[in-house]
């Protein structure tokens, strides 16, 4: 779980980081709907990668098996998770639903966008 955290701070928090940014200039462009959007999804994301770590490492240390059906379960409770934000988005006027899907995806952009600095850099990439 240790070897996790690091990269659940710097990849969450560079997600609501720039998530709450582009919230704000969003917010001071007239797009409210938008702001609420992109900060809905961005939150859903960090904690959709926040409890992938803890699966994982769960797994991965093997200390804590579980059954194949409560591991599923953990599975698909994740991606019920992502639900959550696009059906608000859809039930509600008040949340726009392009910005709340773009905000689900703030952290796999966090990740990619890491690895290719890195790579730019001439470093090797934390992840791989």
């Amino acid at each position: 779980m240790e070897a996790v955290k690091p990269f659940q701070k710097r990849y969450c928090g560079g997600a609501l980081s720039l998530a709450v940014v582009l919230a704000l200039v969003a917010y001071l462009a007239g797009w409210p709907a938008v702001t609420r959007g992109l900060l809905l999804g961005a939150l859903f994301s960090a904690l959709n990668f926040a409890l992938l770590g803890q699966t994982m490492t769960r797994k991965l240390t093997g200390s804590h098996r579980r059954p194949p059906l409560i591991a599923l379960a953990a599975q698909l409770g994740r991606y019920l998770l992502w639900g959550v934000p696009v059906i608000v988005a859809i039930k509600t006027p008040l949340v726009d639903l392009p910005a709340a899907i773009a905000g689900l995806f703030m952290v796999p952009v966090c990740i990619i966008a890491d690895s290719i600095i890195h790579l730019l850099r001439g470093n090797k990439s934390p992840l791989f």
